[in-house]
Order: C-alpha cells, then sequence, then structure tokens
C-alpha cells in the first residue's frame, strides 16, 4: 500500500474530474493521502476535499512562502491565529502545518530582501504554531537550503518533512543530526535523469526517514511524461517503483516501510 503524503486534488486539473482520480489511486493501490494547503483558501479547499474523500485523506494547513511574502510582515502572527482558529475547529482531519518554508527562487526582483524577511517572518510564527498544536510541519524549500536549516533549528522545531526533496544528502544528513523526527519525502524528481544529487540522498539516507509524493499536479513522473501533463496521486506509483530500484532492501519491504513512516509522521492508525 501506497500513501501519498503531499498533493493538492483540489487544483485544476484534478478539481473537476474527482471520481475518475480516486478509481485511478485505487487500481494504484494508493490507499491515502494528505491534502496540502498553500494559502487561506487553499487550506480550506484542501479541508473540504479531506472531508470528501473521508476517512482515507486527511490535510494540512498552512501559508507557502511564495503566497505570503507580499504581506505585511507584522501580520504574520495574526495569519498564525486564523490558522490555528481553522486547525482547532478541523483535528480530525488536520494532521500538519503546511505547507510553509522558504522560496527564494520566486522572489521579485527589486524586492528580494524585504521578501525573504517576510518569509522568514511567517515561517517562525508558523512554525511557533506547529509546536502549541503539537503538529508536525510541511517544508517547502527552493534555493534556501542552509536557511531552511538554520530556521528549524532555531525555531526547535524537531517534527518535520522536507517536501519534495530536492537537495543533497550533505543537508538530509544535517538535519538526520538535529533530529530523530524529520523525514524526507521523494517527489516525481527523484525519476529525472539529471536528479543525480536526490537519487544518491534516496539511496543512502535511513529507509525509516523516507517518504514519497506526488506533490499533484505538478511534478509528473519520468514514466508517464510522454503521455501526461498533470500529475495525480496514483502516479506515486512510479515514485515508489524507482525508489526500489535505488535500494538494497528487497521491494516488499521497501513499499511497507514507506506506508509505516508515512503513518507514524501524521501520527495515524
Amino acid at each position: 500500500m501506497i500513501f501519498d503524503t503531499h498533493c493538492h486534488g483540489y487544483l485544476e486539473g484534478l478539481n473537476h474530474r474527482q471520481p475518475q482520480v480516486r478509481e485511478n489511486m485505487c487500481a494504484a493501490n494508493v490507499r491515502r493521502s494528505v491534502q496540502v494547503g498553500v494559502d487561506w483558501e487553499l487550506s480550506r479547499m484542501a479541508l473540504d476535499l479531506a472531508r470528501d474523500w473521508g476517512d482515507q485523506t486527511w490535510c494540512s494547513i498552512g501559508l507557502h512562502p511564495t503566497s505570503c511574502q507580499d504581506l505585511p510582515a507584522n501580520s504574520a502572527q495574526g495569519w498564525a491565529d486564523r490558522l490555528e482558529s481553522l486547525v482547532h475547529h478541523n483535528r480530525d482531519k488536520a494532521v500538519a502545518i503546511g505547507e510553509i518554508g522558504l522560496d527564494y527562487y520566486h522572489l521579485t526582483p527589486g524586492k528580494e530582501t524585504v521578501q525573504k524577511r517576510t518569509q522568514r517572518e511567517f515561517f517562525c510564527a508558523q512554525a511557533a504554531l506547529s509546536l502549541r498544536l503539537d503538529l508536525p510541519v510541511i517544508i517547502h524549500s527552493r534555493d534556501a537550503a542552509d536557511e531552511t536549516s538554520n530556521l528549524l533549528k532555531e525555531c526547535g522545531i524537531k517534527r518535520a518533512v522536507i517536501h519534495c526533496f530536492s537537495e543533497d544528502l550533505t543537508f538530509a544528513q544535517d538535519l538526520l543530526a538535529w533530529s530523530d523526527e524529520v523525514y524526507f519525502s521523494f517527489s516525481g524528481i527523484l525519476t529525472y535523469k539529471n536528479a543525480v544529487a536526490v537519487q544518491d540522498a534516496a539511496r543512502n539516507l535511513p529507509l525509516e526517514r523516507i517518504l514519497v509524493e506526488t506533490d499533484a499536479p505538478f511534478l509528473v513522473p519520468q514514466a508517464a511524461r510522454d503521455s501526461i501533463t498533470i500529475n495525480e496521486p496514483a502516479f506515486v506509483r512510479h515514485v515508489m517503483d524507482y525508489l526500489k530500484t535505488l535500494r538494497s532492501e528487497p521491494g516488499d519491504f521497501v513499499e511497507r516501510q514507506v506506508w509505516e513512516n508515512s503513518n507514524r509522521f501524521f501520527r495515524l492508525v
């Protein structure tokens, strides 16, 4: 069984064909998913979808760095309070805060300094929220590896997943030394020919710290890229199958261990 630990099934390309998306998941033995929020409205949509899909789907609630970088930095605590209220009333479905993080790739020319500062403020406010609520954080990091690592430590975050892992083994090892509750989630990027550093990390990380995801509707795995432009949760099967080729453990063991990791991270039974 497979758990798509990070997808956005409420977005265009998936939202108008939910019955087919779920049928495809079943056919691929993808039994569970977490629908991940990226701003206020989309977090509410992720929550609605988690309820619509029933007892095999959960959600996360949070503000993506590019969703908050143009907001006033001094509004970070106010936004965290709004998120806290939403989580408080939906603890049966909201299993994480996220995705939060740092994204220095999508900064606006001329606004880099201000946007970086704002991203950090929102990161810290939402990290503090996760500690108050005893929930893990889903971390987005792009072109900001060192600062992401430093902020996680400064905020005292021990329970986190680096989603859509695109860094190298050294980055992962630094976080492994920091906490035994940090996980690394691999997406379709793992299957791309030029993702050598990512593949090296997946090959050498402790298996009990690995998750898989699609980030659907983005990042179609290599096996489907020739004919498909929209990713969907069922395609996490391609990520899992590729992961098995990198590991020394038997394939069935890899699949079972990653399933257990996923449920342990989100504290699901």
